[in-house]
């Protein structure tokens, strides 16, 4: 028997409202999908795996479905109440809404009979999976529920999920009812929410129920507020519905901690990564500057509550670093036949770049001066991230670098941290320890930073700690450019362009790499190093004409539909777009951005976690990754950047 696969995502339909999610199939039914990913999630667990709508024990043939935000409409006909004609006789509409922690279906029957008395019933069920099984496809356990005349009660380790009817007539059929001749048909023993429902022609019938979720565990909630308001909707043209899309589905991502309710951050994305990641919320909320300076701050506060005290092998913390991602569970992954298993802590800090990233957006988030109380309160842990920062180039040749230290972390802790990421232009893999390029122009950016906001907030006549902390920043920042320009740059038939990374034994990766669109901005790079980086970028090799692949074309692994290693990332894209404006490259970055539209017209409007690097001339569509994430929070800021490009 074959090990079963992640449930593919490309197809499916989602609604979200963090921390609550719904996905549907292609066909807009809720019941196990061996293709794909169905069910009503809430934090990490999917709550019902089941909610299946029959009318007189058939269900509807379906017909369409369509989503929008929050919402999910699903059409369909009873086939099996026949009308004088062959034409339909029955049709049923399905409305889904999701809410934080509260999810409601109503369903309308309406015919073109004179008169239908039938039965109605919503199947229902609930397994509790936790979310890194559902990722590898493994089933959960069902569990029975407790049930009164008004609601039917599923509960297990803290975990609970209550549906009630919401309009009047229903009754509950559970297990017991199946014992006797009263069954209307109800599939696979699931119990059911049921309504004997009279309707005509002009004369609908209609029912609703909702689900409450609720877990004691769960280390998010929905944060307070909402996005911020923006005129996108009344923007014409592709741009402007990319961005409305964009933005509505940021909506639906906002989260807050339990320790820290009332600081907003981005959900990485739906449906694997619905909890705060250092790495991801901090780019989403830097894609978004200065549109959302609240989000930027309330990051900055949700990460600094987590901010590492001390060395801890397991979980990689160490003093001053800011975590990568925050779980209410140890997460567990299998990779497949070999036994080999992804073991993170619940709060885990195996990531070499979020605490230069933190920095970042503190020093943006200051100069944008509309949050100065905010960033003068987040001082004490700016500088112990700094100073994290200065006693971390300790990898081959004095650059940031990273390996896990206990055989069952993340081998590759940079945003490319797939096992196969790192690799030579012939196909080998990379051995450890790894310097990522992108990471050293982040710490560069980071340095200069966090010594601008130091002098800036050290006041007149005192402050010498931080006026010290802020020299040897700057004088790392100088050290650590002299020495990229030394060791990264490398050559080929092409010309020189930099390296992805370094390996253990610093060698320079030579084959080219999206990675280097990243160190556009960051002041890494001198004018004429970074016309060299733009050029490459938008070369053949990497520009597919929908995105920039995150590996050569020419190298021996590219694949297009490898995760890492040849795939377009929509944030990947949209981080060298904002690089090239930084730069001055304001043709160059239109281009590529009007290469993001096009893909996002292919994809269902919207740019998902990741597509296929298969380029204009083999395709008149950019192809889906069927496993991509989507919502994803940096894909979907990537559209305030592409509209900045393009003058939307």
């Amino acid at each position: 028997m074959s090990a079963p696969l992640q449930p593919a995502l490309h197809r499916q339909h989602v609604a979200v409202a963090a921390p609550t999610q719904l996905w549907l199939s292609a066909e807009g039914r809720l019941v196990p999908d061996p293709a794909g990913l169905t069910g009503i999630f809430h934090a990490d667990t999917r709550f019902l795996d089941h909610a299946a709508v029959t009318v007189d024990g058939t269900e509807p043939q379906p017909v369409g479905v369509s989503a929008a935000g929050a919402g999910i409409a699903v059409e369909g006909l009873a086939r099996n109440i026949a009308g004088p004609t062959l034409d339909p006789a029955v049709r049923v509409v399905q409305h889904w809404t999701v809410e934080a922690g509260t999810v409601r279906h109503s369903v309308e029957l309406s015919t073109s009979l004179p008169a239908l008395d039938c039965t109605l019933a919503v199947h229902l069920g609930a397994d509790f999976a936790p979310m890194d099984a559902v990722r590898v496809g493994r089933p959960g356990n069902p569990v029975e529920p407790a049930h009164d005349a008004a609601r039917l009660a599923w509960e297990r380790g803290g975990r609970r999920a209550v549906a009630t009817p919401g309009t009047p007539g229903a009754r509950i059929a559970t297990s017991i009812d199946r014992d006797s001749d009263d069954t209307d048909g109800f599939p696979s023993g699931h119990p059911a929410l049921v309504w004997s429902a009279s309707l005509g022609r002009g004369k609908p019938f209609r029912a609703s129920w909702s689900v409450t979720l609720e877990d004691a565990d769960a280390v998010v909630r929905a944060a307070p507020g909402g996005a911020a308001e923006d005129e996108a909707e009344s923007r014409p043209g592709a741009v402007g519905r990319l961005l409305a899309t964009s933005l509505q589905q940021l909506a639906g991502l906002r989260l807050a901690t339990t320790r820290l309710p009332d600081a907003p951050f981005l959900a990485a994305g739906a449906p694997w990564y619905f909890t705060l990641f250092g790495r991801d919320s901090l780019w989403s909320a830097r894609l978004l500057l200065p549109r959302d300076t609240a989000l930027a701050a309330g990051t900055l506060r949700a990460l600094a509550a987590y901010q590492g005290a001390e060395r801890v092998q397991e979980s990689a913390e160490e003093p001053g670093k800011i975590p990568h991602e925050i779980r209410a569970h140890e997460l567990v992954v299998d990779h497949g036949p070999g036994g080999d298993q992804l073991r993170l802590p619940p709060v885990y800090y195996g990531t070499v770049d979020a605490t230069a990233l933190w920095l970042c957006l503190a020093g943006e988030l200051s100069r944008t001066g509309r949050a100065p109380d905010a960033v003068r309160a987040l001082l004490p842990a700016a500088r112990r991230a700094a100073d994290w920062l200065l006693a971390s180039a300790t990898g081959p040749g004095g650059f940031l670098a990273y390996r896990d230290e206990t055989g069952h972390g993340l081998s590759n802790q940079g945003w490319k941290d797939s096992a196969d990421a790192m690799q030579f232009r012939d196909g080998r893999r990379a051995e450890g320890p790894i310097a990522l390029a992108e990471v050293q122009g982040y710490a560069h950016q980071a340095a200069l930073e966090a010594a601008a906001l130091f002098e800036e907030l050290r006041g007149p006549g005192g402050g010498e700690g931080l006026r010290a902390q802020a020299a040897a920043l700057r004088e790392f920042a100088a050290g650590l450019r002299s020495r990229f320009r030394e060791s990264f740059w490398v050559e080929d038939a092409a010309g020189r362009f930099p390296a992805m990374a370094l390996d253990g034994g610093g060698t320079p990766l030579d084959a080219p790499g999206s990675n280097m669109g990243h160190l556009l901005g960051t002041g890494l790079l001198d004018a004429d190093e970074a016309r060299l980086v733009v050029d490459r970028l938008l070369g053949d090799e990497l520009f597919s004409g929908y995105g920039i692949r995150t590996l050569s074309t020419a190298a021996a692994g590219y694949w297009p539909l490898s995760y890492h290693c040849g795939s377009v990332w929509s944030h990947d894209t949209a981080i060298a777009v904002r690089g090239m404006l930084a730069e001055g490259f304001r043709a160059e970055a239109a281009t590529v951005a009007r290469g993001l539209v096009r893909a996002a017209e292919s994809l269902g409007g919207s740019l998902p976690e990741l597509f296929s690097g298969v380029g204009t001339a083999e395709s008149a569509r950019a192809l889906a990754y069927p496993a991509a994430c989507r919502p994803q929070a940096w894909s979907a800021a990537s559209a305030a950047v592409v509209a900045r490009a393009l003058g939307a």
